[in-house]
């Protein structure tokens, strides 16, 4: 299994549970035993159903990952998203790594990925919300846009029993901004989430160590967050150029 999924994995748990408390104490490292504590789950709670209620916004991640080698060196990889989104109907998502550059835009009607550096896109006809076009890209495509976990806090709770541990830490800063720092365990994996203690809760900061592996890779992401983005009429629906070329997207079953 890898970190991306992992991390949708996780992210669709968040908002599985109920309770908090301002001051829930701070996590004890003495304690032998490890508990889930319903009023950290809570904050998760407040910061799904948050996310969902904006009418608009744009948010950008620095994001590090370890690849492991068959030698068992760990190297870090980086990459830059950036995700749009108006209403429930329209994004623009960009993702930049140290091997490869994507685009992805969705108007409602039509979703097409596009590369920069090969010149190539790719359309397909989704009707419906952001949400409903996601599923049918994974479950058609294996298509995954960068942050998509967004759109998924709350719509699973088949694995809130996958969690073992969350723990409150304490306050810490993120970017300039007061956080809460929360901890958690599952099978395969210890996370972490920085939240804003405010009556905005956005997520600062995640960090994944994957347990299941003798290496402990590493994902992390660093969010940025801008809730009053100006929006160009054109910004969700793709035009190619000249030089752009279209190409077929394959269903995952013409694969198998």
């Amino acid at each position: 299994m890898t970190l991306r999924v992992k991390l949708t994995g996780l992210l669709l748990i968040l908002v599985t549970l109920q309770a908090w408390a301002e001051d829930a104490p701070a996590a004890d490292a003495s304690a032998p035993a490890a508990v889930v504590n319903p009023r950290v789950i809570d904050k998760l709670t407040q910061m799904g159903n948050y996310l969902r209620s904006l009418p608009k916004f744009e948010v950008a991640a620095v994001i590090t990952h370890d690849t492991v080698l068959d030698t068992g060196q760990k190297l870090q990889m980086q990459a830059t998203t950036r995700l749009l989104v108006e209403g429930h109907t329209k994004l623009y998502a960009s993702l930049d790594s140290d091997t490869q550059s994507r685009q992805f835009f969705f108007n409602g009607s039509k979703l097409t990925q596009y590369s920069p550096d090969l010149k190539y896109y790719t359309t397909v006809n989704v009707q419906g919300t952001i949400a409903t076009a996601l599923h049918d890209l994974e479950d058609h495509y294996n298509l995954q846009i960068p942050m998509e976990d967004l759109f998924l806090f709350g719509t699973d709770k088949s694995q809130a029993d996958a969690l073992t541990s969350a723990l409150y830490v304490g306050p810490s800063h993120i970017n300039g901004k007061l956080c809460d720092h929360l901890a958690f365990r599952q099978e395969g994996a210890d996370w972490q989430l920085w939240i804003t203690r405010s009556d905005k809760p956005l997520p600062c900061k995640l960090v994944i160590t994957t347990t299941d592996d003798d290496t402990r890779p590493e994902y992390s992401a660093v969010y940025t967050w801008n809730l009053q983005p100006a929006i160009k009429g054109n910004a969700f629906t793709f035009a190619p150029g000249k030089k752009d070329v279209a190409i077929p997207l394959t269903k995952a079953s013409d694969n198998d």
